[in-house]
């Protein structure tokens, strides 16, 4: 197996999973121009990576404000301070230039490496912050559209920092492009819109935020977003203190629970890391399906066909149709013979024997006098009983990887071939290294699927048996039978003979001609008149035991429990389809890459 394809599915570090990615895009793409994006995705992803682990504030929340330029975010952060002084120290945008360039971390205590030329920290007590549950330190960027692009740069490097960002937008810029730009830094995090300056008596302001929601979710679908809060046009009112008040109030009251159900910043770090985990496979995904379609479309085709591999493997096991049932049949009235106890003489030794010779219970009966034709008949069928019983069992204990490795040769050759056909043209030296192999993929985990179904058909099997409680109360009434008719020729001569016995033991004469002397066709006789309907009766129990009903039932559960335990196998990855082929590996892991569960 590909040491890239090992690392993939069951890993949990992404550092890895990367470096997977990277080896596989050279391996398989070189240096084409799809290659080349692949590995500065991984840049970007790995940056990105970084800059959430970064904890510059470990013991705190960070909260960022952002939003374009001059929509008001500024304004908004002094409504979180309430030391006035401090407030004097926050201009607006429009007032000064050094605003719209540097950015300002607000709270109790500084963050780690600050860098004088774009930061600045202003010191605010907790007791003179706005309360919302947590520590937390409020973070004043840039605006996102400012003209400066070093500048745009490194407000979005510091805004990745944060875990909850205020998204901040003017009433009349809802409808503007620059959402998307602004929430794709938001993956993962906590979102609050707040739309600024709104007039009252706007009727088409619902219409336009349902619109503005959607778009931030399509941009950010793994991030959590809150119910915007709607900060009134002030200048209208004329009321900005009682604005300011509302405002605050309502993200107070839409941040503040969810801030303590967070669990601190180490909580929504991983969130945030799941989320660009989420974020790199569906861009790495979108980008080999758009580039390599046909190649996509080539290993599709081969996993949907090694997914329905191991039902045919599964039904070669227990068998199909005809087969299974009668190896059910065979495996029911071997149960029913174990749980008769041994007591029940002769019963069981005849459940045991017509056991062997089901199938030719008719020409038995009918040739107990010796036809040489029926005898030969009943012997050939219990011979050929015999035989399905071992040879169900032989099915079960080997042969399944010749099997399977015959289904993927059969069906998955062509297919691999035409995988093989569409990385041709990708990297020059895949079809030379490809051709060195004579096997290019098996079936991983039969070992398991073969004792997964062994397991399941002897649980089913006992569970459709009759039980041992009614095994023994049918092994007492067939007991009964026989000796209820044996019981007279036998009382009869035990009888005769005790009195003889009797009789030499009082006169002390011998009286040899009292005791019985029965002759041997009349005691075979009695055997069979008592053995023939014990027999019928065995004959009874036995049909019952593996009546249609009850076989059909057993084979319905086991299809549908193997069903079950390839689906669960193949999710957990036991059962699964590997490529030993390096190069087909590589590229089947990087087309499946965006496709993989989580790991973050």
């Amino acid at each position: 197996m590909n040491e890239t394809n090992e690392i993939a599915p069951t890993s949990g570090r992404p550092d890895r999973f990367v470096a997977g990615v990277r080896r596989a895009a050279s391996r398989v793409l070189g240096t084409s121009p799809v290659g080349e994006r692949v590995l500065e995705l991984c840049d970007r992803f790995e940056a990105q990576r970084a800059a959430i682990l970064q904890t510059r504030a470990p013991d705190a929340i960070i909260v960022g404000v952002v939003g374009p330029t001059g929509q008001g975010k500024t304004w908004l952060v002094r409504q979180f301070i309430e030391d006035a002084s401090l407030r004097q120290a926050l201009p607006s945008g429009d007032r000064t230039r050094e605003a719209t360039v540097r950015i300002a971390w607000v709270g109790p205590y500084p963050p780690a490496d600050i860098n004088d030329r774009y930061e600045r920290y202003l010191h605010c007590e907790a007791e003179k912050m706005f309360p919302l549950g947590v520590e937390y330190l409020i973070l004043d960027t840039p605006g996102a559209t400012d003209q400066d692009p070093h500048v745009v740069e490194i407000s979005k490097q510091t805004l990745s920092l944060a875990s909850v960002q205020i998204l901040v937008v003017r009433r009349d810029q809802l409808r503007s492009q620059v959402v998307h730009d602004l929430v794709n830094a938001s993956e993962g995090t906590l979102v609050l819109p707040v739309i600024n300056i709104v007039r009252q008596h706007d009727d088409k302001l619902s219409s336009d935020i349902d619109a503005y929601c959607a778009a931030i979710h399509a941009a950010a679908p793994s991030s959590e977003i809150l119910p915007p809060v709607i900060v009134h046009d002030f200048d209208v009112v004329d009321d900005e203190a009682s604005i300011a008040r509302t405002a605050r109030e309502a993200i107070g009251h839409a941040l503040r629970p969810r801030l303590v159900e967070a669990g601190g910043a180490e909580r929504r770090q991983r969130a945030r890391l799941a989320a660009a985990d989420r974020r790199f496979r569906q861009s790495l995904h979108e980008m080999i399906s758009d580039e390599l379609p046909y190649l996509v479309r080539a290993v599709d085709h081969l996993h949907e066909a090694a997914d329905r591999l191991p039902v045919d493997v599964a039904n070669s096991l227990v068998g199909s149709g005809g087969s299974l049932r009668a190896g059910i049949r065979s495996r029911l009235r071997l149960a029913l013979l174990t749980d008769t106890a041994a007591i029940w003489f002769p019963y069981k030794t005849l459940i045991g024997l017509l056991n062997l010779t089901h199938g030719a219970w008719d020409r038995l009966v009918l040739s107990l006098s010796g036809s040489l034709p029926s005898l030969i008949s009943s012997a050939w069928t219990t011979a050929t009983n015999i035989g399905q019983m071992q040879s169900m069992e032989a099915e079960m204990r080997g042969g399944v990887r010749e099997r399977s490795a015959a289904l993927v040769r059969d069906r998955l050759g062509p297919l691999i071939r035409s995988f093989q056909q569409e990385l041709g043209p990708l990297n020059a030296q895949a079809p030379q290294a490809m051709a060195n192999e004579s096997h290019h993929a098996h079936l991983r985990g039969i070992d398991q699927l073969q004792h997964s179904s062994q397991q399941i058909l002897e649980e089913e099997i006992d569970r459709g048996a009759i039980g041992g409680a009614t095994a023994q109360l049918l092994g007492l009434v067939g007991t009964l039978i026989f000796w209820a008719l044996f019981a007279g020729p036998v009382v009869g001569l035990y009888s005769k003979y005790f009195r003889a016995s009797s009789a030499v033991a009082t006169d002390l004469h011998d009286h040899l001609e009292q005791f019985p002397a029965p002759e041997l066709a009349m005691l075979l006789t009695s055997v069979l008149l008592s053995v023939m309907p014990t027999a019928v009766y065995a004959m009874l129990v036995i049909t019952m035991t593996q009546s249609n009903r009850r076989v059909q039932k057993c084979a319905s559960k086991i299809h549908d429990r193997h069903s079950q335990e390839i689906v669960r196998l193949q999710r957990e990855g036991v059962l699964r389809l590997e490529l030993d082929d390096p190069i087909l590996a590589d590229a089947e892991f990087l087309v499946r890459a965006g496709k993989q569960r989580d790991t973050a």
